[in-house]
């Protein structure tokens, strides 16, 4: 058996691995006393009234602070989401111009010189579908009904054969980062003749 010693510097004596003591031989349910059931409300005579508006009051303001943190987790997810959602739009704003010029470099491309514009052209695509993975989009509205929150009206032109207030022409094309403009487009809006 090992041994150790108390506070009082008696000694204590302690079982080695794998062998029962003696002590908890002679251990059993009546040696130990009984836990004796703590006061009930109704038992502590004039101050339960007292105490159990003050059980109330924690409860609610457990409730309540419960209710606060579970609110801040979940403001804290949302804040943390759209962070990361829109994360490039700054490196994707800067973007923009980038793919302005390669559409300018094709637009301006000599007809004659098939490799030049095959090549911007490749370029252009490589650039639009990686960063489509990042969730950049193309607005390309030709056609559709003129909207003021995405599209920016350059000028309006009479036309007979188009709808009025749908979009003519594309002037320049606008882009959008998972559903939010990054820029409009510039476009060329049909009114009535």
């Amino acid at each position: 058996m090992g041994q150790t010693y108390d506070e009082s510097g008696h000694m204590d004596q302690k079982p080695e691995d794998g062998h029962a003591s003696e002590l908890d031989d002679n251990l059993t349910d009546e040696s130990v006393p009984p836990q004796q059931p703590a006061e009930t409300l109704e038992e502590q005579g004039e101050d339960a009234p007292a105490a159990e508006e003050e059980l109330a009051r924690m409860r609610e303001a457990l409730l309540r602070t419960r209710a606060e943190m579970d609110n801040l987790r979940k403001r804290t997810d949302r804040e943390l989401e759209r962070s990361r959602r829109y994360l490039h739009e700054a490196l994707m704003k800067d973007l923009v111009p980038v793919l302005d010029a390669l559409d300018q470099g094709l637009e301006n491309a000599a007809a004659d010189d098939d490799s030049l514009r095959d090549g911007l052209g490749m370029i252009r695509n490589q650039l639009l579908q990686n960063l489509g993975r990042h969730g950049l989009e193309v607005l390309e509205p030709e056609g559709e009904r003129f909207d003021p929150d995405w599209h920016e009206a350059m000028s309006m032109q009479a036309s007979a054969e188009h709808a009025p207030d749908s979009i003519l022409l594309v002037l320049q094309r606008g882009y959008t980062l998972n559903g939010r403009l990054i820029r409009p487009a510039r476009v060329i809006v049909a009114r009535a003749p």
